[in-house]
């Protein structure tokens, strides 16, 4: 519990300065981010473009070959849920605002307004603003939520370790997540996750404001997009 506990409390503390540092300084931080995307897009797009087809390739073969049987539970255990509430469940958290927000923006952002290839516009634009989305929310996506999935309940429901991403790696790590490399490990996970999710829910609460500000001509601002988050 005080593993648990120290993760929270440093991975507080690295948001808490972020938040500050986004409110005092917002254009310096944007231009940092942007800069490390562009560094890791540039850098790594490669490699993550083969990890992500991987991570889909051993779900499939995790679906379909006999692994697919294994409970993920002990194995004396039943379902807590039925298929149709655990398919629903699986699909709003995976999805969630995301798919609201990115299934009308991302498609348009590359055909209007940054293509990845082609000429904005233009056939080729349209081809790559299917091709990108389809890859960003399609199958390949489920690919990783799944991996990530399984590898947390597998451990989590199967060998009673603590829901955490540094107990996945106990097989490689060994006793060593309990110290400072699983720490670190959990640490990102948070900070990862946390930065992740306010991205898409604030996108999210920016779409409905102004679908709000078109229909009932609400206004546009920080605080009715605040109050909408709820």
């Amino acid at each position: 519990m005080k593993r648990i506990d120290n993760v929270f409390l440093i991975s507080g503390i690295i948001i808490l300065l972020l938040v500050i540092v986004g409110s005092v300084v917002p254009n310096w931080l944007e231009n940092a981010t942007a800069l490390a995307q562009d560094f890791i897009s540039n850098t790594f797009g490669w490699y993550y473009l083969i990890l992500v087809t991987t991570f889909l390739i051993v779900t499939l073969y995790f679906m379909f070959g006999p692994m697919g049987k294994m409970k993920l539970g002990k194995p004396d255990e039943k379902p807590e849920f039925s298929r149709l509430s655990w398919l629903s469940m699986l699909f709003s958290a995976g999805m969630g605002v995301g798919l609201v927000f990115f299934g009308a923006a991302e498609p348009i952002s590359h055909y209007a307004i940054q293509s990845p290839t082609g000429e904005l516009g233009t056939d080729q634009a349209v081809s790559n603003a299917i091709l990108f989305t389809v890859f960003h929310w399609g199958l390949h996506g489920w690919g990783v939520y799944c991996i990530l999935a399984l590898a947390l309940a597998y451990f989590n429901f199967r060998h009673d370790r603590p829901g955490l991403i540094s107990s996945t790696l106990h097989p490689i790590l060994g006793d060593r997540i309990n110290g400072p490399i699983g720490k670190a490990t959990d640490i990102i996970a948070v900070l990862a996750t946390v930065t992740g999710v306010a991205t898409t829910i604030g996108l999210g609460a920016m779409q409905v404001n102004g679908g709000m500000a078109f229909v009932f001509g609400w206004e546009m601002n920080f605080w009715t997009q605040v109050a909408l988050l709820p």
